[in-house]
């Protein structure tokens, strides 16, 4: 796991599996409480922005809830270790900026769906709507796989590019994870 963990992060805004233990008991204002989604179907485009406040509460449980046990990437990604990189951010005491650019949904004909997102990042401090991208802030473009488990949807797999990095940084590959 000596990869990047912010391009891990941003894939992770987007997919995640249940760790209720963590979870502070808020949920972002745009999603349902976990037992209010399990009592009807999720929306796919509602979960997504709601996985992005997620993540900038650090509301671990509500993340991981959205990651299938079977996530896999071919990097070597495993649920375990998404829920580890989820965990050092969300439980760790510097704020996390994270912020929905754009997305884009598309219905697969196995009754999955793909997200395509750009997400914004920056440590240290919460990422505000429209507020300009701190200079050590991070821009990933995410293609996420998700299919549904029961009444919710679960990240199965997907592919991050980092498309704004840091002036000291190089830009990272292409990645995919299916």
């Amino acid at each position: 796991m000596r990869r990047s963990a912010l391009p891990a992060a941003a894939l992770l805004t987007l997919a995640a599996a249940a760790l209720a233990a963590c979870d502070s008991g808020e949920h972002p204002a745009s999603a349902p409480p976990p037992a209010a989604a399990a009592q009807a179907d999720e929306s796919l485009d509602a979960l997504v922005p709601s996985l992005v406040d997620a993540l900038q509460a650090k509301q671990t449980a509500f993340v991981l809830d959205h990651v299938s046990r079977g996530f896999k990437e071919d990097g070597g990604l495993d649920f375990y270790d998404v829920r580890a990189l989820v965990e050092k951010y969300t439980l760790g005491e510097a704020p996390v900026g994270a912020r929905l650019e754009q997305v884009e949904l598309t219905p697969e004909s196995d009754g999955r769906s793909r997200v395509s997102a750009r997400v914004a990042f920056a440590l240290g401090q919460r990422l505000a709507a429209g507020a300009p991208l701190p200079q050590d802030g991070v821009v990933y473009a995410l293609e996420v796989e998700f299919a549904r488990s029961g009444p919710r949807w679960e990240a199965v797999g997907g592919r991050y590019r980092r498309v704004s990095p840091p002036s000291t940084s190089a830009a990272t590959p292409d990645t995919s994870t299916r």
